[in-house]
């Protein structure tokens, strides 16, 4: 399977091709490696919720449904009025995984049950 690595998520950050805007400083390596990993064999999230094309949650899913070339649902959400903006090429790649083993097989026990697959298909992701 295909992975992606640091060099690969700077290069679509300083790309100047992203819509959305972010509002959070950092995305975690890890996490965006098993995200991507998944929408490349097909398996489907739920949407990032945006305020107008500042995103409130969903920048991991973003930027990996970007990689993946594919469509990702837009939900029009509220935003706290202290959320600042933030220049996607000075986003923090943080390479420490944000996510404990426990936290990791309750999103994989979640994307299973959401795609009608078996939990043990993302063994070898």
């Amino acid at each position: 399977m295909q992975e992606i690595d640091l060099h690969t998520v700077k290069k679509l950050l300083n790309s100047n091709s992203l819509s959305l805007t972010a509002t959070q400083g950092a995305l975690c390596l890890p996490i965006l490696q098993r995200i991507y990993k998944k929408m490349k064999i097909g398996i489907q999230f739920g949407g990032i919720q945006v305020k107008g094309s500042r995103i409130v949650n969903g920048h991991h899913r973003y930027i990996c449904s970007q990689l993946v070339k594919i469509e990702i649902e837009q939900i029009e959400w509220e935003i706290p009025k202290s959320a600042m903006d933030h220049e996607w090429s000075k986003i923090n790649i943080v390479e420490e995984d944000y996510e404990d083993e426990d936290q990791i097989k309750e999103h994989n026990k979640r994307d299973a049950e959401l795609n009608g697959v078996d939990e043990s298909t993302f063994d070898d992701l």
